[in-house]
């Protein structure tokens, strides 16, 4: 009995995990729907990330996001916060809680003009941080910077660069539609599934060319 409500809990927890990482990249990145030439795959801008609250003050949030860097997030009177879908205000907010962050951001300085926060459930905490802890093991994720024929070279917001394989076995996914290799360029955002040994991509998702600050 012990043993199969364990191995439940654990299928529980990994498809956990791999919603939360969905939610976290989808919420974070808001794709243009204008068409572009070949091999252009439309624009994105980044409108939100999400992350573990670090440090907070009456106007700012310092949030960690599984990529191993901090965000500032900045609180103006027009921010929305909302928990559990009900209207909240900052005293809500405490260092640990995992929250997403809406509004504009600046990635240089790393900062985020909040329209709206939204205060996850608590158990998201531990899931961040245990994407933090697989980041560059399990997934990776990044501005692409080279493409090879068997390989690809992504600049992380952590300023590593990763090079990872890809072979006839790596799946290809634009807009979480099909895609193929032939899709992707230098400047391409995208998220990555690794194999174990960090070496090849079990799927690449390309979520579209960045656009600057």
């Amino acid at each position: 009995m012990n043993i199969r409500t364990n191995s439940q809990t654990l299928r529980s927890a990994s498809a956990a995990a791999v919603l939360l990482l969905s939610v976290a990249f989808a919420a974070a990145q808001d794709v243009g729907t204008e068409a572009q030439p070949a091999p252009r795959i439309g624009a994105m801008t980044r409108h939100g990330l999400a992350g573990v609250v670090t440090s907070l003050s009456e106007s700012t949030i310092v949030m960690e996001i599984p990529e191993n860097v901090s965000f500032t997030v900045h609180v103006g009177p027009s921010t929305r916060i909302v928990s559990a879908g009900q209207p909240a205000a900052p005293s809500d907010i405490h260092p640990g809680d995992p929250i997403l962050a809406n509004g504009d951001i600046d990635e240089q300085a790393r900062t985020i003009q909040a329209l709206s926060i939204t205060i996850q459930a608590p158990f998201a905490a531990q899931m961040f941080q245990t994407l933090r802890a697989s980041f560059g093991k399990t997934w990776t994720a990044g501005i692409v910077t080279a493409v090879q024929a068997n390989s690809i070279t992504v600049q992380r917001r952590d300023g590593q660069s990763q090079t990872f394989a890809v072979d006839d076995s790596t799946a290809w996914r634009l807009h979480d539609q099909p895609a193929t290799s032939a899709m992707i360029r230098a400047g391409e955002s995208i998220r990555v599934q690794l194999r174990p040994g960090a070496t090849l991509a079990s799927q690449v998702s390309i979520q579209g060319m960045t656009r600057p600050n």
